[in-house]
């Protein structure tokens, strides 16, 4: 398969995650991080330390959209949690290209709410949407192109 040098953006894309909409306004950016080790014997020579991988961590993600009248599924997931009963979830982020087709797909495994915003600020001064927001943790993330 032929690479692509045109690039992909950021403004078309679908949350399937489990719940009735597919559609957000904003996902936050998916990221981990390996801590490093530093480690140093008494035998070695030199007086720096040497470095290797740490454990990896993965950043929690926020997804963030309108809310709809009758839409409680945001609400549900992260009441789960509450209740101990939360079921962990793969999710899938899809960006798609001009024409809208599947281009690349980030899989992140075992996702469970740990915050819920119900509604961000409101403000009789602005003309915006109301919107709620779901935090995410996660074990891992993996990104697919198609």
């Amino acid at each position: 398969m032929a690479v692509s040098t045109d690039p992909l953006e950021d403004f078309s894309f679908v949350v399937n995650w489990g719940g009735t909409r597919t559609g957000m306004m904003r996902v936050s950016p998916l990221k981990w991080s390996t801590t490093v080790v530093s480690h140093r014997d008494g035998s070695n020579a030199t007086s720096t330390p040497l470095k290797s991988p740490g454990l990896t961590a993965y950043d929690p993600i926020t997804l963030e959209r309108e809310i709809v009248r009758g839409d409680l599924d945001f609400q549900t997931w992260a009441m789960e949690v509450v209740n101990g009963t939360a079921a962990r979830r793969d999710i899938t982020i899809t960006l798609l290209d001009g024409q809208r087709n599947v281009a690349v797909t980030f899989r992140l495994r075992n996702c469970w709410p740990s915050a819920y915003e119900a509604v961000t600020e409101l403000n009789a001064d602005t003309s915006h949407v109301a919107i709620e927001r779901l935090t995410l943790e996660y074990d891992s993330f993996l990104r697919v192109d198609a």
